[in-house]
């Protein structure tokens, strides 16, 4: 059961990043289509906060909802893969232009992109991140 588990997740993470492929490219070529930075840039924008919608939506999901009884359903749902990926790429995105200078640390928008970061490493730290205490604790036992 485990290995389907486990195929189901590199498919919806495959699926994630063709998602956020297409999203790219739908940034790139609508630039270069209308000339306006503006526009792109409020594209951007209105990522940041969509992002950071559906993904405290999902922590509080995940926190109220799927507790540890089932939260395997949801460490395999594809919009939670999809929202820790596109959290994260959103953050990626903020720091290559912050090295091109394109923004600066100044701006609001810093406190809004630094809440995609949390929010990408809480998802993606649930998802990959899987602690086993009983497997630890008898581990430590039997080396004393």
């Amino acid at each position: 059961m485990e290995n389907v588990k486990d195929k189901q997740h590199y498919k919806f993470t495959t699926l994630s990043f063709i998602l956020i492929n297409i999203w790219t490219l739908y940034g790139f070529f609508d630039y270069f289509s209308d000339k306006d930075l503006l526009g792109l840039f409020l594209f951007y924008v209105y990522s940041i906060f969509s992002c950071l919608i559906l993904g405290v939506s999902l922590i509080l999901l995940r926190i109220l909802y799927f507790k540890k009884e089932r939260k395997n359903k949801v460490r395999t749902n594809f919009f939670y893969i999809f929202t820790g990926i596109f959290n994260a790429y959103i953050f990626i995105v903020w720091l290559v232009c912050l090295f091109l200078k394109i923004f600066s640390l100044d701006q609001p928008l810093t406190f809004y992109i630094l809440g995609n970061l949390v929010i990408s490493l809480f998802i993606l730290l649930d998802i990959y991140y899987k602690r086993d205490l009983k497997r630890t604790k008898d581990v430590i036992v039997e080396n004393i």
